[in-house]
């Protein structure tokens, strides 16, 4: 483009004593308009034409896309479909690495399939993809890769989640325009999905929608809190339908720079939001539980001290009521664990602090991610900057006072933007990034502790 106009500029200094010089004065700055104004239309990296992004409108809709298949992984596998062979020297764990060469995992999402599955939503950081990993068996050693979105800059932020029904869901931060956008797969592997704006940024420097986190009512509904970075606001989106094409968009605290590294839960009981966030303004991280599902009423409690600097901040509800908080303090240097019992985190609130940092301080343990086993027991994943290592604290009782520390993988510099879930037989599954390969790794464990 840059070349285009330079060649064109050229002409017109040619032409400047010509005798129609006040004609070319007018053709140039047509063309110079279109050039500006048009918008062309992109190519993947396939070589297909970019599906049609349509008008946002009052409800939103961006348009029907029909995915493409295509994998990265130029080792493992065939394009589009992935064999791995695992990758652990761990017994318990099978490590599959999905997708590779181009730095890709960056920022990663797991859920799990109607057929209990993983389903991983993903960012590409070379090329600007949002991509979906949808396996095929437990081990994710067969895998389909899915090109969700691209010809921008998406999924730097992504979160994924499937309904009652096994309908998935992702929302994700176009970073090119700034806005917060949802998937509905329109079918159970996504094979083709639809696309809605949810709220609109104002391009590179005003993202809405950066920490995103989803999850879906039981009425099938999607529900997103997230931050709002050009008025530093913590939000919230609530879809009216499982279409999501209305929806109610809210910001919930505006006073200070407040929603970074959010984590949304919908309440065991009342099917309402309850958010964890920081409050960088005032350096703590607090909940909020919402008293309706727009959030116009909420109870906030704050949770911890901690500084300024963040850190990741995971939430999860046990059906006894009790909530569980996973975050960083960088304050002390602590992976640390809150725990509300009965969701009361005024009175019935208890501080435990799990792994310790042991150089460098404000940078260990960050990326962490919660989850329990069908015994109910909580595992925190952590990325340990000391040895480079992905690990997972793993408690033998509530209150995780015997805790027992494994490590899930030691090969290469790995564990960063972790994300964990469980299926109904308790069986963990980790996505991760391998920032010494670029690659997107999925372990799944084969007992329900990892160890």
């Amino acid at each position: 483009m840059k070349n285009l106009i330079h060649n064109f500029l050229l002409i017109c200094k040619n032409i400047f004593k010509s005798s129609f010089f006040i004609y070319w004065v007018i053709a140039c700055s047509l063309v110079l308009i279109l050039i500006y104004n048009v918008d062309f239309k992109y190519f993947s990296e396939g070589g297909r034409e970019a599906p049609s992004k349509g008008e946002f409108g009052h409800k939103g809709i961006v348009g029907e896309l029909e995915t493409e298949i295509r994998s990265d992984n130029k080792y493992d596998g065939i394009e589009g479909q992935i064999f791995s062979s695992n990758k652990s020297s761990n017994n318990n764990i099978y490590i599959s690495e999905l997708d590779r060469d181009g730095l890709v995992g960056y920022s990663n999402s797991i859920t799990t399939s109607r057929e209990g599955f993983p389903v991983i939503s993903y960012h590409h950081l070379n090329a600007g993809d949002l991509k979906l990993a949808y396996c095929q068996d437990i081990d994710c050693s067969k895998a389909k890769i899915h090109l969700l979105d691209w010809a921008g800059d998406f999924g730097y932020y992504t979160d994924i989640a499937s309904s009652k029904s096994g309908k998935l869901y992702i929302s994700y931060i176009d970073r090119k325009k700034g806005d917060l956008r949802i998937i509905r797969c329109l079918d159970f592997k996504c094979g083709r999905a639809e696309i809605n704006v949810v709220d609109r940024g104002e391009g590179k420097g005003g993202y809405v929608g950066e920490y995103n986190s989803l999850e879906i009512t039981k009425d099938g509904r999607p529900v997103v809190s997230y931050f709002d970075s050009n008025k530093n606001d913590l939000k919230l989106a609530v879809c009216n339908d499982s279409d999501c094409t209305t929806f109610v968009v809210k910001p919930i605290i505006s006073e200070g720079m407040v929603g970074e590294y959010t984590d949304l839960i919908l309440d065991v009981t009342s099917d309402l939001p309850i958010i964890a966030y920081q409050d960088r303004t005032n350096q703590k991280v607090k909940l909020i539980k919402c008293e309706d599902i727009i959030c116009e009423k909420y109870i906030n409690y704050d949770i911890d001290d901690v500084s300024s600097e963040g850190g990741d901040i995971s939430i999860y509800q046990n059906l006894e009521n009790d909530l569980y908080i996973s975050y960083y303090d960088f304050n002390n240097n602590f992976l640390k664990l809150a725990i509300c019992k009965d969701s009361d985190c005024e009175k019935n609130k208890l501080i435990i602090k799990l792994v310790e940092a042991q150089n460098l301080p404000g940078i260990f343990y960050s990326w962490n991610s919660i989850a329990s086993n069908n015994i109910g027991n909580i595992l925190i994943t952590f990325y340990d900057m000391t040895s480079s290592f992905l690990g997972i604290v793993n408690c033998d009782d509530k209150l995780c006072e015997q805790k027992e520390i494994i490590y899930v993988d030691k090969v290469g510099d790995l564990g960063t933007y972790a994300s964990m879930t469980s299926d109904e037989n308790g069986r963990i599954y980790i996505s991760y990034y391998d920032s010494k390969q670029g690659a997107l790794k999925v372990a799944s464990c084969k007992n329900n502790k990892c160890n």
